[in-house]
């Protein structure tokens, strides 16, 4: 079956330049009780500031890490086809259940250019690859039809995280039988809302019962209940971590509240403010109550 289901995007915790292993563990403690699995190494990760051989090491520790029975999709983006295909049989190799690649992203891009550097990640692993379709990045909109072709040709291609807000997309994927997984926390709702077949986005990672419920409710067809939590347990931090600096708002508040020890970034990256950081606190403590309460009234999925 193709890719689909709650696999948040995780940021990668590190200790002077180093994966920590010991806060890893503290994230997958707390977010995989809720959620079918997650994706590694993608843009969250942090993968495009680091060697390929740190990206390796970390995907094997990681993927070691991780109960058999969850999804582990690992980030291969590359603007190297060949060391996009090298990294995805890595993670094969080591138990990954998919690979996640966007768009070569450094020379000007066209359909069969990205065909071919796609064609390469296919042509070496067995496991499902996932579009990724980021035109923020890669500086490339795709275009539906397009994928849609693409998918034709390339064995493994059955599905695509969209963070691109054409939503109209959707429904053109879907129907040529290719899974869609929502890719923007900023318009989870309008994705929702679409019928997408799964996330891969941060909120799960960092209040995941909450969107568990939500997720459970949307796919039991109560749209209107899954947005009311939404809005009340998930809404305050998606608010609050802003539109592109998402990657050091999360890990800092994953160090305020205790589950990874810093919120280390790679360069370029920068660390947030601490007030900036006490506010995410608040955001998460206020999505964290609205849970508390909804659970002690007994409203579950």
């Amino acid at each position: 079956m193709p890719i689909s289901g709650v696999l948040p995007v995780i940021p990668t915790p590190f200790r002077d330049g180093v994966f920590d292993h010991v806060s890893f563990q503290r994230l997958l403690d707390h977010m995989l009780p809720w959620v079918d699995g997650f994706t590694l190494m993608g843009s969250t990760g942090e993968a495009p500031s680091m060697p390929d051989a740190h990206r390796k090491q970390i995907v094997e520790q990681a993927l070691a890490m991780t109960p058999a029975d969850k999804t582990v999709v690992v980030g291969v983006s590359h603007t190297s086809a060949v060391a996009a295909a090298d990294l995805a049989l890595h993670a094969q190799e080591h138990g990954a259940r998919g690979v996640l690649c966007c768009s070569p992203f450094y020379f000007a891009n066209s359909p069969d250019g990205i065909l071919a550097h796609l064609a390469a990640v296919d042509a070496a692993i067995e496991i499902d690859l996932v579009l990724y379709d980021n035109p923020f990045t890669t500086k490339t909109p795709l275009q539906a039809d397009w994928v849609v072709g693409w998918s034709r040709e390339l064995e493994r291609l059955r599905s695509v995280k969209l963070t691109d807000h054409d939503l109209s997309k959707i429904a053109v994927w879907r129907d040529a039988g290719l899974s869609v997984l929502a890719g923007d926390d900023p318009i989870l709702s309008q994705f929702l809302a679409a019928g997408v077949d799964g996330a891969m986005v941060i909120a799960p990672a960092v209040l995941p019962e909450s969107f568990a419920t939500v997720w459970e409710k949307v796919r039991g067809g109560d749209l209107d209940g899954g947005l009311q939590v939404l809005s009340t347990e998930l809404a305050p931090f998606i608010h609050a971590f802003g539109i592109g600096d998402e990657i050091a708002t999360t890990k800092a508040l994953l160090a305020e509240v205790g589950i990874f020890d810093s919120g280390e970034l790679m360069p370029p990256l920068q660390s947030v403010a601490p007030e900036r950081a006490q506010q995410l606190k608040q955001a998460w403590e206020l999505g964290r109550d609205a849970a508390q309460v909804r659970l002690a009234n007994g409203i579950t999925a």
